[in-house]
């Protein structure tokens, strides 16, 4: 939205510049002598009586004038002023929730407020010239009221006849010094319209090109009256006004009369309309007609009329207008599936599809708690639906059901209550007990760990499962800061896969799927060999923290330095004693403090190896990251090992779900490379889980399991979505969720539960991680979004995230 001034470098004097007394409605006010003299004035007198607006007839363009009786006043609720709404468009749209276009009222401001929050919207404002006729500029302060946007401190002088503009999500407050104050406020739908606001002197001589009265003659004109006819003067001859004629291009022109009184035509039509101060013209016209000639001429007025106000009789007398022109931007079409725009991408149909109504959201104060399940629930046990259902439908309860008491009182209770029962016992969770068996003692038998300065594979002995503590640095104490390690060598030759966890010291769930991994591998049917280090980041572990001792995020600094800050020391000497042993590497992670993550796998797919590593995984989403970001992914990769990161879910906890699948996806990656059978892969399965391990479940092909989510999106970019503004964040879509360009994923609101910003989604794609924290600064992240695959793209070498 842009703002000008045009021909108001030499305004008329203060006095001429003032409305008039009370801001009268419509010409019923005009002395009676001035009626009578002039016919058709009273005939314009009548026709306003009978409706608050004058319409000309035409099919296009259509041109309407609205006067003050027609607005539609509504006084705050706060005491601290009215609103006058002039005109919304669409019309009889309700501003508060609906969504429009553009809307444009008259507010009067009695004290210092706070203005609404727009979010999407851009305003423009103009303060209006004081309404007491005795009441001068000189007499008010230079600057009657100062905005301040955002809660900072500097703040906007707001002065009179100064067109102002701001972004509707701006949190505004007003502070007014002295008399109230009105002024005119314009609010435009950003992606729907381009708006243009200018504010004008119409002069009966033209203004040349410095705003100045171009009258070069002699001659003035005679007193024109509101049908186009002079009143009898003296003068005989008197030229006619010279028009002021834009060129309307836009779809809706605006102009509302500041001061003195227009005539309005299009097109040098002899149908003209009149306006005066407070008054405002609409001219709607199809973008793709002809352009058309807009003129206005300032109507003059005599002593005797009401139309006194600007000083006085006088042959020149000047009108003051703001025009507001809207341009209405292109349409953009969208599609509504986002399976026929990513024809190549897996079914998306199978992800859950989160969409907003055209209806523009709510700015009410209600609560818009939701409640989100970050992971999968186990379905519930067949045997026990029938017993949990209390639709009279449904078989009777055997006695010795522990439900049969329950079901016996409910049938003497109302409705009510048995609604209620039977909406308990389906929320309720139905606890089982893990399965003891020769599990247990397994997972007991490692061997107690050895002290090692650095990983060395071929002095762990073959068909065995060792432990070890590998001295990393020296800590405050001068002691070493030891790191776990598993070590797991088959029988056989084969390659050597790594597998770490807790590079961050709170993203746990790496750890339970390591136990199962090295609980579940059979040492005598394995080729190569397994290394474990269930945690990478010990000092942030013992502190629950993301980063390392120093504060510092370890995975943002491999392959480290040999002489640097503890964390680069740290990561240098990981890099030197453990991961250039391996072949291939499984980097665990999950979201950190204040975020979830769905169950997704960063690899560069235009590595074959790693590509297949990252499908093996079988997760919900494939992020194409090529790294290069000073991971531990892209530290190995560069040594030439072939790496994943892999991202389970959610910190500081374990989720078996997700450890389940990420386990199974290690194993099928080890079967991939012939380190161990895929058969005992199925066998492993099903003995972990025998409700699951149904036909239908499991392929035929042994060597692929299809245990875990049923499809897998392939994402050829992603990005983090940030806040502008900090307060209360709510972020609506959960993760594995299909999300279109334009739709609201999240609000800030203020403590006091004002909203204060809306976040739309930028484009296409679906939510690999969110924020999970509502407490929220400016610049902290809302969503990690990921741009599906199309068809046919062909993949970036070097791509990054904005972590």
């Amino acid at each position: 939205m842009t703002t000008t001034m045009k021909g108001m470098e030499k305004c008329a004097s203060p006095a001429q510049m003032q409305q008039p007394p009370q801001m009268q409605s419509n010409i019923s006010e005009l002395s009676l002598p001035f009626a009578e003299a002039v016919p058709n004035l009273a005939h314009i007198n009548q026709v306003t009586k009978a409706s608050a607006s004058v319409t000309v007839d035409a099919p296009t363009p259509k041109l309407t004038v609205y006067t003050p009786i027609a607005y539609r006043a509504m006084s705050w609720k706060n005491g601290l002023g009215v609103t006058e709404e002039i005109y919304i468009h669409p019309p009889n749209r309700d501003f508060r929730k609906d969504e429009f276009m553009w809307r444009i009222s008259l507010s009067t401001v009695n004290d210092s407020c706070s203005f609404s929050v727009f979010p999407g919207y851009d305003i423009a404002m103009m303060m209006l010239p004081p309404l007491d006729g005795t009441d001068k500029f000189g007499e008010r302060p230079l600057t009657p009221a100062v905005l301040h946007h955002n809660d900072q401190e500097t703040p906007m002088p707001f002065k009179p006849l100064c067109p102002y503009s701001y972004p509707g999500e701006l949190p505004t407050t007003c502070k007014v010094k002295g008399q109230p104050m009105s002024h005119v406020t314009f609010i435009a739908n950003r992606s729907k319209c381009q708006v243009t606001v200018s504010l004008e002197k119409i002069c009966p001589h033209g203004l040349s090109d410095d705003g100045i009265c171009d009258d070069n003659s002699e001659q003035f004109e005679k007193p024109r009256l509101h049908d186009n006819t002079f009143l009898n003067t003296s003068n005989e001859g008197a030229p006619t006004a010279v028009p002021t004629t834009k060129i309307l291009l836009s779809a809706f022109t605006i102009v509302y009369v500041v001061a003195g009184a227009i005539r309005a035509t299009l097109n040098g039509s002899p149908n003209a309309i009149t306006a005066t101060a407070g008054s405002t013209v609409v001219c709607e016209r199809h973008e793709d007609s002809p352009p058309t000639d807009f003129a206005m001429v300032p109507v003059t007025t005599t002593k005797d009329g009401v139309f006194v106000g600007t000083g006085g009789f006088t042959a020149h007398q000047d009108a003051t207008v703001l025009i507001i022109q809207v341009h209405l931007k292109p349409k953009i079409e969208r599609n509504d599936s986002l399976v026929s725009s990513y024809p190549g991408s897996v079914r998306a149909s199978t992800a859950h599809v989160h969409s907003t109504q055209s209806v523009r959201p709510s700015r009410g104060r209600a609560g818009s708690i939701i409640i989100y399940d970050d992971q999968p629930l186990r379905v519930l046990p067949k045997e026990f639906e029938s017993q949990l259902s209390l639709d009279p439908n449904v078989g009777p309860v055997s006695s010795g059901s522990p439900l049969a008491g329950a079901t016996a009182n409910s049938s003497t209770s109302s409705s009510a209550s048995s609604s209620l029962g039977m909406k308990y016992w389906e929320s309720a969770r139905h606890y089982r007990p893990p399965v003891f068996s020769a599990r247990y003692q397994n997972e007991s038998e490692v061997p107690p760990p050895v002290v090692r300065d650095c990983l060395k594979i071929e002095e762990f002995p073959e068909g065995k499962i060792s432990t070890a503590w590998i001295n990393m640095v020296k800590q405050g104490l001068s002691e070493w800061l030891r790191i776990p390690v598993i070590v797991a060598r088959g029988v056989n030759p084969g390659p050597v896969v790594g597998i770490t966890a807790a590079v961050h010291g709170n993203e746990l769930n790496g750890v339970p799927c390591i136990h199962r991994v090295i609980t579940d591998i059979d040492v005598h049917k394995l080729s190569g060999t397994v290394v474990a280090v269930p945690c990478v980041n010990v000092a942030g572990y013992l502190r629950f923290t993301r980063e390392f001792s120093d504060g510092k995020d370890l995975n943002r600094l491999f392959p480290g330095q040999e002489s640097g800050t503890a964390s680069q020391v740290y990561a240098y000497n990981l890099m030197k004693k453990i991961i250039n042993q391996f072949n291939y590497l499984i980097d665990m992670h999950t979201a950190s403090f204040g975020r979830v993550n769905s169950y997704y796998v960063r690899s560069d797919l235009n590595d074959p190896v790693a590509a297949a590593m990252a499908k093996l995984q079988q997760p919900q989403i494939i992020l194409h990251n090529s790294g290069q970001d000073g991971t531990l992914r892209s530290a190995a990769a560069a040594m030439g090992i072939k790496a994943i990161t892999v991202e389970i879910g959610n910190p500081q906890l374990f989720q078996n779900q997700y450890v389940q699948w990420s386990y199974l996806g290690v194993m099928r990656i080890l079967a991939y490379f012939n380190m161990f059978p895929a058969s005992d892969i199925l066998d492993l399965s099903m003995a972990e889980d025998e409700d699951v391990a149904k036909p239908g479940l499991i392929s035929s092909e042994t060597t692929h399991l299809h245990y875990g989510p049923p499809n897998t999106l392939i994402c050829s970019k992603g990005f983090w979505i940030y806040t502008k503004t900090g307060g209360v964040l709510e972020v609506y879509p959960g993760v594995n969720t299909v999300i279109r360009k334009g739709d609201l994923i999240a609000r800030i609101k203020n403590i006091f539960g004002n909203i204060v910003d809306e976040i739309y989604c930028p484009s296409h794609g679906i939510t690999i991680g969110r924020s999970s924290n509502p407490v929220a600064m400016a610049g902290d992240r809302v969503l990690h979004l990921g741009v599906i695959k199309k068809e046919n793209e062909v993949l970036a070498k070097e791509a990054k995230e904005n972590y």
